[in-house]
């Protein structure tokens, strides 16, 4: 008889497992809504950040997002402006569904006339008072414990609270964190900083510039030169890979000319990789197969 045991590490994650034992619920909406909890508070992101970070697609992810709505756990309301306008939207999570399940699955909610666009902007706002300003935002701290979903749990109750700016920043850390950890599994660090051709130091200031890139609060991103829309960039850059890195690292060591700003150029590499990446080594072996087999030299 096979003996399955569980080794326990830090960071826990504290909520109801109502969710995990509804069985109307499919294993896809339950993994999906158990991640969204976990997440750190001030979490912001976007259907296909969660494609990014879950690697499903976006279609599949907009799928979950309605069954989980259809069942109560999701809360959209339209906001509207003094025109009675529809402007944005805002979408609140709850451990416990809010509402009885539709007698039907096509049975929409009310306000669900066109569900889950391409990209919806999905946020976390505060807990103590949920902000409509910041449009379509997700709020995973209405139904929550007292206890920060990623902190362990402190049995000693005398601890003061912590301040809510230095508790904002130790949210912003923990996602810093979470992305670091998703970054370094998506281009195999363990795997690269093994290989003895590889630059450790370069490899570890890639791996900063990216972080940086998608834990940046700017709304457009330059590449290049040109502008970028924010979410545009950080989903290409949680999709790099190993190879990815690769060939980045291998365009440095083939430059011979100066590079003035060396994150601009890695920033631009990088963004540019998954489209280049191919034809770069394909030239790289016609240039071997019938040129004089010197790399570099005109």
């Amino acid at each position: 008889m096979a003996v399955f045991r569980i080794e326990k590490t830090r960071d826990y994650t504290v909520m109801s497992n109502h969710h995990l034992k509804d069985r109307t619920l499919t294993l896809k909406s339950k993994g999906l809504l158990s991640m969204m909890l976990s997440l750190p508070d001030e979490w912001n992101y976007t259907t296909r950040g969660l494609a990014a970070i879950c690697r499903e697609g976006v279609d599949s992810i907009g799928a979950a997002l309605k069954e989980l709505e259809n069942h109560g756990y999701i809360r959209r309301t339209q906001l509207r402006d003094e025109k009675g306008k529809i402007t944005d939207t805002e979408y609140v999570i709850y451990e416990m569904p809010q509402c009885e399940p539709p007698s039907s699955p096509g049975t929409p909610l009310p306000g669900t006339a066109k569900p889950y666009t391409e990209n919806p902007d999905m946020g976390i706002p505060d807990t103590a008072e949920p902000c409509t300003e910041n449009p379509a935002q997700l709020n995973t701290n209405q139904t929550k414990t007292d206890l920060s979903s990623t902190e362990i749990s402190n049995p000693i109750p005398s601890n003061p609270p912590t301040p809510a700016g230095a508790r904002m920043g130790m949210d912003r850390m923990g996602a810093r964190e979470c992305y670091r950890e998703v970054i370094l599994d998506n281009i195999e660090y363990s795997y690269l900083v093994q290989d003895s051709h590889i630059d450790r130091e370069q490899l570890d200031e890639i791996v900063d510039l990216i972080v940086d890139t998608v834990c940046s609060a700017r709304k457009v991103i330059r590449i290049a030169g040109d502008d970028y829309p924010a979410e545009v960039v950080k989903s290409r850059f949680m999709k790099l890979d190993s190879s990815h890195v690769q060939y980045v690292m291998d365009c440095m060591k083939d430059n011979t000319t100066y590079v003035r700003n060396i994150k601009k150029y890695l920033l631009a590499a990088l963004y540019n990789a998954p489209t280049t990446i191919n034809s770069y080594y394909s030239s790289l072996v016609q240039h071997d197969m019938y040129g004089d087999g010197q790399r570099g030299r005109g």
